[in-house]
């Protein structure tokens, strides 16, 4: 990365040996928190990457590459190879195969230790935790090293199954600037070392220069793929003045060294950054652009305007910043980061920052998560035994307060027609005991009604009822019926958080009630809410199981939809082992349905509203359950 970066490395080993071993916790935005992932990873790690099993490798500049799995860092890393590791050379690369399932293919980036020194890319065959002895093979020798620095070092597959990567110009610039050698370049290769026959320069470079994709660049030491897209950004680190980050276009020429950042005279055989920023010690400048991470995850865990962003850190100021690719802007996000190397959005939908401080760490930065924190059912309830019924569990160590309703005749201001006239509510205790009723909720003691209306949460009609009441943690159900001799018609249930500062939460809520076709299928409404991370669910719907409580029509194979507040399908299931990868974590959670037509789906919501619907599949009828597992 230049001298600039030599001499940060001189000053921060000095800082360790004159005792400064604490870990250092970065200033996060408010509803952020971090913890350590694994212990100490070792000296001067550089690189690291997920594997699609979900085992974090990180790379150490010395030529091991360490694992964490599970949290846990392995005490036998997966490979350690001999490389140089004077200046900026060593391991600095890690990508795994697109097929890693099938084929267990690791790919490296290091410098070589025996003369003449060269970075190099192998490929290498894992056996479970570790390399397979023997199974290194080369795949591309570069060119012979003269400097310590400027040796690039990202490796990562493109959606095109590609493995592409950035090698930089040895500190020699003219190097950037032609096709007669790959230094100062981005390279895209076949993933058995080949050089695909469309590559950009194919036709006009010889040889193994054939493998150049783009140039003009210094020292590309981190780059990444937008998940979906497939965009990709290239993290160029600059000499004197600017750090950039460079829109990866097939044959671009990036300028270096004739520019450095955007161009002063435009010249049209150069493509700009998208994004520059200067050097200097602030919260907006440093020395060494590093940490390449879009956030597109499988699963959302920040909240939903993070989604599409890049985050990237500077190695010497230690912070984190997010680019808007959309307004070409970037903000604030960590700071007090001790010598950041690398950045990973991971499975879970966390960022992951790789440090260097401190024996060489990794932090998992995470959204504090949101809650469900009201509930609503609504169905048709008939007569005798055909109520709506939901449940609910108040988790945790405090009483909590709640606020239930039980709402009919308002429904028709959302046009039901149908509706229950006469709503009664009554809540019963884990042991099936009455606690509480109501019938009309202006029966309530003038308290009751007080809380009720300064939660804004009054019933429209006089007829509609509510129930006021603190809970110890417990299980606790619902029930509406209808008062008397009221004929069957549609009701809400819903059961409101009113004390979200209570050691306890709702972690887990159900509705029971007869699903017929049309607008009378069972829907289910909560909100996930009081942070704002994403909440981690499980979401069921139930019918054959019911037959052990006495439920002689089961619904027989219900069928579930998550919405959002648009109304647009979140997620969807039928029979609940129709995913592996769902069926796992639901079976994982203690929560696999009894019956293989039964549906489940395990999920990440970021804070908002959703609803549940629960119907028949193929028109069928019948009582079915649905219910929200709140996950920690």
């Amino acid at each position: 990365m230049g001298v600039t970066i030599q001499r940060w490395r001189q000053c921060a080993a000095l800082a360790l040996i004159l005792g400064s071993f604490q870990v250092r916790a970065a200033t996060l935005p408010a509803g952020f928190s971090e913890t350590q992932f694994g212990s100490n990873v070792g000296t001067s790690p550089t690189a690291m990457a997920f594997a699609p099993d979900g085992r974090l490798f990180v790379c150490l500049q010395g030529g091991q590459v360490r694992v964490i799995k599970n949290g846990t860092l392995l005490a036998v890393p997966f490979v350690s190879l001999s490389v140089n590791s004077v200046g900026e050379r060593g391991l600095l690369g890690v990508a795994f195969d697109p097929n890693f399932s099938l084929n267990q293919f690791v790919y490296l980036y290091y410098t070589t230790s025996t003369s003449p020194i060269h970075n190099r890319i192998s490929r290498f065959t894992a056996n479970g935790d570790v390399a397979l002895a023997g199974s290194e093979t080369v795949l591309m020798d570069l060119e012979n090293l003269s400097a310590t620095n400027h040796n690039g070092g990202a490796l990562h597959f493109g959606p095109d199954g590609k493995l592409y990567a950035g090698v930089g110009e040895n500190a020699v610039p003219a190097n950037a600037q032609t096709l007669s050698n790959r230094l100062g370049k981005i390279l895209r290769i076949n993933s058995d070392g080949t050089i695909p026959t469309d590559n950009p320069f194919f036709g006009t470079a010889t040889g193994v220069n054939r493998a150049i994709w783009a140039l003009g660049l210094r020292n590309p030491y981190t780059f990444g793929f937008q998940p979906g897209t497939g965009r990709m950004f290239i993290n160029d680190v600059g000499q004197n003045a600017w750090e950039e980050i460079n829109d990866g276009i097939a044959g671009s020429n990036y300028g270096w060294s004739t520019c450095e950042g955007a161009c002063l005279t435009p010249n049209a055989n150069f493509r700009d950054p998208l994004f520059q920023y200067g050097h200097g010690t602030g919260s907006t400048t440093g020395c060494a652009i590093v940490g390449a991470a879009f956030y597109n995850p499988p699963v959302n865990q920040f909240p939903a305007s993070y989604i599409g962003k890049y985050f990237f850190a500077d190695l010497c100021s230690g912070w984190i910043r997010v680019f808007d690719p959309a307004a070409g802007t970037a903000s604030g996000f960590a700071a007090g980061i001790g010598t950041p190397v690398d950045l990973q959005v991971g499975p879970d939908g966390c960022l992951y920052y790789l440090a260097q401080d401190n024996g060489g760490q990794v932090f998992r930065i995470s959204a504090t998560a949101g809650q469900p924190l009201n509930i609503s059912v609504r169905s048709r309830v008939g007569t005798g035994t055909d109520v709506l019924i939901s449940g609910f569990i108040n988790t945790g160590t405090a009483a909590k307060k709640v606020i239930l309703r039980a709402l009919g005749p308002s429904l028709q201001q959302s046009g039901v027609a149908n509706f229950l006239s006469d709503p009664v509510l009554e809540l019963h205790g884990a042991d099936g005991s009455l606690i509480t009723t109501n019938n009309d909720w202006r029966e309530n003691t003038a308290q009751q009604q007080q809380d009720i209306v300064a939660n804004q949460l009054a019933p429209p009609s006089d007829l509609e009822s509510a129930i006021v009441i603190t809970l110890q943690p417990g299980t606790y159900t619902a029930v509406v019926k209808g008062q008397g001799s009221t004929p069957p018609g549609v009701a809400v249930l819903e059961v409101y958080d009113v004390d979200r500062t209570s050691a306890s939460r709702l972690a887990n809520i159900s509705g029971r009630a007869s699903v017929l076709t049309g607008a009378n299928v069972l829907f289910s409404g909560f909100i996930v809410g009081n942070n704002i991370g994403a909440a981690k669910v499980v979401v069921r719907a139930l019918g054959p199981s019911l037959v052990p409580s006495g439920i002689t029509n089961p619904l027989a194979d219900p069928t579930l939809e998550v919405r959002d507040n648009n109304g647009a399908v979140v997620i969807a299931n039928n029979n609940w082992q129709d995913n592996p990868s769902q069926a796992a974590q639901i079976s994982a959670n203690g929560l696999a349905p009894a019956s293989p037509s039964e549906s489940a789906v395990a999920t990440s919501l970021v804070p908002g509203t959703y609803t549940v619907v629960v119907a028949g599949n193929g028109g069928g009828t019948g009582v079915g359950l649905v219910e929200v597992y709140n996950l920690p």
